[in-house]
């Protein structure tokens, strides 16, 4: 199976509000890798397969705490893939950026940084 989007390792903490029908649960755990498709996580609980939870992830690269939605694709407790179902676009640029520099050798981002920096390059 090919992916529409490449993963890349992640360490970001995350908030997953499930929605039941009798009461509403807020998980906290960690994302361990991301796309712009969706994410993997670490998450307490058991969430069944097709439950639509609304996520909460603070990026390094932003300031602002991202809130989307997504599926349980799927779950292997505590592991969980989760497929976004809407991104903003702010949001999509976050996730974007944030892939582009984790999937990046660390001294090749270290160099362009200098270039921009010293050379005003890039």
């Amino acid at each position: 199976m090919e992916r529409h989007f490449p993963r890349v390792a992640a360490d970001v903490p995350l908030v997953a509000t499930v929605i039941g029908d009798r009461d509403v649960c807020a998980l906290h755990g960690r994302c361990t890798v991301v796309s712009q498709g969706g994410l993997g996580a670490l998450l307490p609980g058991d969430i069944p397969l097709g439950d639509v939870v609304l996520l909460e992830l603070h990026f390094p690269n932003s300031p602002e705490t991202l809130r989307v939605r997504a599926t349980v694709r799927h779950s292997q407790r505590p592991n969980y893939g989760l497929e976004f179902l809407t991104l903003s676009d702010e949001a999509r640029r976050v996730i974007a950026r944030y892939c582009e520099l984790r999937g990046r050798p660390t001294r090749e981002l270290l160099i362009n940084i200098l270039r921009k920096h010293f050379l005003g390059e890039g």
